[in-house]
């Protein structure tokens, strides 16, 4: 295992994702609308004149999905391989720490700070609210129920790189 590889990919990882979800809320602030409190879509909907609806998955959204899922998991074994990961354990261990440092710089840089902070990209009719974006709380209790979920698709991920390699 090379710690230096890993930091390394977590650190490009991280700063490639950053860039991608900041460019999206830049280009349309409403991609998200799902991942904000409750208080700041009810606001926005009250702004907008608009109603909360559910969002409907078609065939193109369920594809696209599928697709990236795919693709994150040869791209998380890979990584894994490429840091040192030989068994089944290693990779295990090596995708479920890719996948919670990927949230916890999600929830504590995204969610607390840029988006908290940056006005540019809070939803249009909600950007006088400081107290409901500054939550801390809310976006934690999102992403613990996740911790499972993330170790299902390291054992994914980890037979998919011990399959390959």
């Amino acid at each position: 295992m090379s710690v230096s590889i890993y930091v390394l990919e977590c650190v490009i990882m991280c700063a490639v994702f950053g860039v991608f979800v900041f460019g999206m809320m830049l280009v349309n602030p409403v991609s998200f609308i799902g991942d904000y409190p409750p208080e700041i879509q009810a606001q926005y909907y009250a702004s907008q004149h608009r109603e909360a609806e559910k969002e409907r998955m078609t065939f193109s959204a369920i594809l696209r999905k599928v697709v990236a899922i795919i693709a994150f998991l040869f791209l998380f074994a890979w990584m894994a391989h490429i840091a040192g990961a030989e068994t089944l354990v290693d990779g295990l261990l090596f995708v479920y720490g890719y996948m919670l440092v990927l949230a916890a710089f999600d929830t504590c840089f995204l969610d607390w700070v840029l988006f908290a902070n940056i006005k540019r990209v809070r939803l249009p009719g909600t950007e006088h609210m400081d107290r409901e974006y500054h939550q801390k709380w809310f976006h934690v209790k999102v992403m613990l129920p996740m911790a499972p979920v993330f170790a299902a698709g390291g054992v994914i991920v980890s037979l998919v790189m011990a399959w390959i390699w």
